[in-house]
């Protein structure tokens, strides 16, 4: 009989998940206090691990909230056992998380409730256990030089690799014979001049054999003793090892997740974001999984062009340093003990995004307001300055007032740099551009 295939497993898995979350109460995505100060962050899902057995205290903000949609879920979180407190983070840290994000390049992965909630982790942290232990920086991916080139071909059956350190000695090889018709360059240029015979095993035992007057097996007899191996293989997989069962799934989680028992931890984070679990590992902080358990790993990227297949650590990167195209893709490396590093390609064929590359492109658009693609690193764009209008106080009894939409607004609203949201960079911090072609006073001073 058969084995169980990938999608009865499958199925089978997601029943024993199933049979888990009825168990338990949902918990949104919340920052949570495990012990005395710990904090989980965590979506919106339900998991075989009460909240409560867990942490005391429950952090979270109104935008989790306000994303739930089913009405399950929002039944479950009505009347939870523990109280749900809501807390805003401060903007030094949203700030700080996501120019961290930005370094680790998980930041366009990343939502502003995400965000949100990395802020308020990273606040519950500073304020209970302190930010002396935390990151300020992300660790970059370090290579050191081997003694061998990894992506030198070695032991490359029949292709002649010679040594440009010193020449070998010809090795002394049994003469071929050739056909009477066939000319002599023929048979140097052939491939298999170039390459030393592989030994027939087969021929070599079956001889050995008749030699010693044993019984060579016929080609019938090897298919029937071939079937019988292949099914027994078939039958191997019903032993029960394959199967995924409610008393191995723990163990099975742990091994794929590699987590382990928190132990004093008083901050710590619950997500199933793989972009949120790297920000937050790479800062310092505790991430926990679903069932409570801590996760130490994460995963380090670099950026990779496809064009010329150079690669950098430096996330912030939009277009490539070597060749200056917009084909730089993030890839997830591993780096060995001898400083090799080994990039995990992705399997999809699709990995550059065609966006823009089958219609031209349209013509470029002036003012101060236009939208144009970014093609190259170098190209120009406006500066998106505030202007006069907006950068004055509204005072209705001044004589150049103009009336606007309300007088009582401190600011203007109804400019288009504030209707698109433009803030200006040097707003209240050092000197303004003024006008270069303006007229200036001249102060000579009278004797």
């Amino acid at each position: 009989m058969p084995g169980p295939s990938f999608e009865t497993r499958l199925c089978r898995y997601g029943e024993v998940q199933r049979q888990g979350r009825e168990s338990g109460l949902a918990a949104p995505e919340v920052v949570r206090e495990l012990g005395r100060r710990v904090a989980w962050c965590g979506r919106v899902r339900a998991g075989p691990v009460s909240p409560q057995d867990i942490g005391k205290n429950i952090y979270t903000i109104r935008d989790v909230v306000n994303e739930i949609r089913d009405k399950a879920t929002r039944r479950r979180l009505a009347v939870l056992p523990y109280e749900l407190r809501f807390k805003e983070p401060f903007p030094e840290y949203v700030r700080l998380v996501t120019e961290f994000s930005k370094k680790t390049g998980d930041y366009p992965s990343l939502s502003a409730t995400d965000i949100q909630v990395l802020a308020l982790t990273y606040q519950l942290e500073a304020e209970f256990v302190g930010v002396s232990h935390l990151k300020q920086e992300p660790e970059k991916v370090k290579m050191s030089s081997s003694s061998w080139h990894p992506e030198t071909p070695l032991h490359i059956s029949g292709f002649h690799l010679p040594s440009k350190l010193q020449p070998k000695p010809p090795q002394e090889t049994p003469p071929h014979g050739h056909a009477a018709g066939e000319p002599e360059d023929q048979e140097f240029s052939s491939f298999m001049f170039w390459r030393n015979p592989l030994p027939n095993i087969d021929r070599e035992l079956q001889e050995l054999l008749i030699d010693r007057g044993d019984d060579v097996p016929s080609e019938e007899d090897k298919e029937e003793e071939n079937g019988f191996e292949e099914r027994k293989d078939e039958g191997s997989d019903d032993d029960g090892g394959g199967w995924i069962t409610p008393s191995n799934i723990k163990q099975i989680q742990q091994e794929l997740e590699q987590c382990a028992v928190p132990k004093d931890v008083r901050v710590g984070c619950v997500t199933t974001d793989f972009a949120m679990q790297n920000v937050l590992l790479q800062m310092g902080l505790h991430v926990l999984a679903v069932n409570g358990m801590l996760i130490r790993e994460a995963r380090s990227y670099v950026l990779r062009c496809h064009g010329c297949f150079k690669t950098t650590s430096d996330m912030s990167r939009v277009f490539c340093s070597h060749c200056g195209n917009k084909t730089l893709k993030k890839v997830s490396v591993t780096v060995s003990d001898d400083g090799t590093l080994h990039m995990h390609f992705s399997r999809n064929p699709k990995v550059l995004n065609p966006r823009g590359l089958r219609y031209s492109l349209p013509m470029p658009k002036g003012g101060k307001y236009a939208i144009n693609p970014h093609l190259t690193e170098d190209q120009r764009f406006p500066q998106l300055r505030l202007s006069r209008k907006a950068r004055q106080k509204t005072d209705v009894f001044a004589p150049d007032y103009i009336a606007g939409v309300s007088p009582f607004a401190e600011n203007d609203i109804s400019s288009r740099s504030a209707t698109l949201q433009v803030r200006d960079s040097t707003l209240g911090a050092g000197r303004r551009r003024l006008n270069p072609n303006a007229s200036r006073k001249k102060f000579v001073k009278k004797r």
